[in-house]
């Protein structure tokens, strides 16, 4: 008889112990979120664009354009950096924003999150330290922590970041990066005041510190917009930009600009994980921009999202005033509303799913302790304005429910006066 076969592992544990990176992960806050756009609950969790609104037909038309140009040199591996004329097309686009660069200063990335993975790679080691705001960006917030950064944060609000308190942060020990989004932030659609750039560029220097800056949503404008920080320290700032709100997400067409040092190496280590970007899709967004197509479609797409910013400002007062604040974005897709009294956002989200609504909780925007009262982030890009004031009119009777319920449990449970 033969000895019976030893079990075959089911687990990974089985065959080999995780790296430390994989142990470090327990899922993601985009994969929610994008389980989420896939349903049919009226979505104000993910920060996606509306595909009704993107450019089929100048994208068809780029396509076809670029290869009858091109030829088959568009279907083959290209430069780590990207291909050189499309390159000098994004410099031109970004020196419109105020951007200190030039072609050899840009790597075209697979959206603006790889470029966001690359810098962090190449300063972040296990234990150093990354400041950001509270609130901020959750996919940052996760990869920074899958490196083994410990997050350090400093207060976010209407009014900007605390200097003093930024100083404080950047002077610990083993402080390396600072990550910030300038404009439009996500997830509470505001900016990081003019007069404080200049003074950030200048703690980068004084700390030795270096700066992701996040600009994502610079083209989605609906004011005009301030100097990134970049300009002001360019050798201490890696910039981080990215065509997938205003064009299309699917292209995954992002941008670094960063010193050349910096650029080298981050070629260096993408060509180790995806070797280039997509030629395609690059030569695409290159003939857009060349063309000027781009930025004609810019106006009309811009005005259409400021509609939906002002149809969630506009349900936000019908249905929730009185019972929270919210923030006014100048662009971008978001709006941050604060509710008035500490009701559990987990609890309401779960009555809001009831009601075939879905948002994000502000606690997944924060490290080092939450908020006093309850935060959601609320997204308005994807929905038209019907959307918005029926998705609002049913988070507000939930608010409302969940408000008068907690309320009444409190009035129970209170001691009444005189009573022994």
């Amino acid at each position: 008889m033969k000895p019976a076969a030893a079990p075959v592992p089911t687990t990974p544990a089985g065959l080999a112990a995780w790296s430390a990176v994989a142990g470090r992960l327990t899922g993601s806050t985009m994969g929610d979120v994008l389980r989420w756009g896939a349903g049919d609950a009226i979505n104000f969790a993910g920060g996606f664009p509306d595909e009704r609104l993107f450019p089929v037909e100048e994208v068809r038309t780029a396509t076809d354009t670029v290869l009858t140009r091109h030829g088959n040199k568009v279907l083959q591996y290209g430069s780590a950096a990207g291909e050189p004329w499309v390159r000098e097309a994004v410099t031109e686009h970004l020196l419109r924003r105020g951007v200190t660069t030039d072609a050899g200063s840009i790597l075209l990335t697979s959206g603006g999150q790889q470029a966001i993975d690359l810098v962090t790679r190449l300063y972040v080691d296990p234990g150093d330290i990354v400041v950001t705001t509270s609130p901020t960006y959750f996919a940052a917030l996760e990869l920074f922590e899958a490196a083994g950064a410990r997050v350090s944060t400093v207060r976010l609000d209407e009014r900007g970041i605390d200097p003093e308190e930024l100083d404080r942060a950047l002077r610990r020990p083993r402080a390396k990066l600072l990550y910030l989004v300038t404009d439009h932030q996500n997830p509470m659609g505001v900016n990081v005041p003019s007069g404080q750039r200049p003074l950030i560029a200048e703690m980068l220097r004084r700390h030795a510190c270096h700066l992701i800056e996040d600009d994502v949503f610079a083209d989605i404008r609906f004011t005009r917009p301030a100097a990134p920080i970049q300009p002001f320290a360019p050798e201490r700032v890696s910039y981080v930009t990215s065509f997938s709100k205003a064009l299309s997400p699917g292209m995954r067409a992002g941008v670094l600009v960063a010193p050349k040092d910096v650029l080298q190496k981050a070629a260096s280590l993408r060509e180790n994980v995806d070797v280039c970007p997509n030629t395609l899709t690059q030569s695409v967004v290159g003939e857009l921009l060349g063309s000027g197509v781009f930025h004609r479609l810019l106006p009309p797409l811009c005005a259409a999202y400021l509609e939906r910013r002002d149809a969630m400002l506009d349900a936000l007062t019908r249905h929730l005033e009185g019972r929270a604040h919210w923030t006014e974005a100048s662009g971008g897709f978001f709006t941050w509303v604060t509710l008035g009294t500490p009701t559990d956002p987990e609890r309401l989200l779960q009555s809001a799913v009831r009601e075939g609504v879905v948002f994000l909780s502000g606690s997944r925007f924060r490290r080092g302790g939450g908020a006093e009262l309850p935060e959601l982030r609320l997204t308005f890009a994807r929905l038209e304005p019907r959307e918005i004031e029926e998705g609002i009119g049913r988070l507000g009777q939930c608010v409302k429910a969940l408000m008068e319920k907690d309320d009444g449990a409190r009035v129970a449970e209170a001691p009444v006066r005189g009573r022994k």
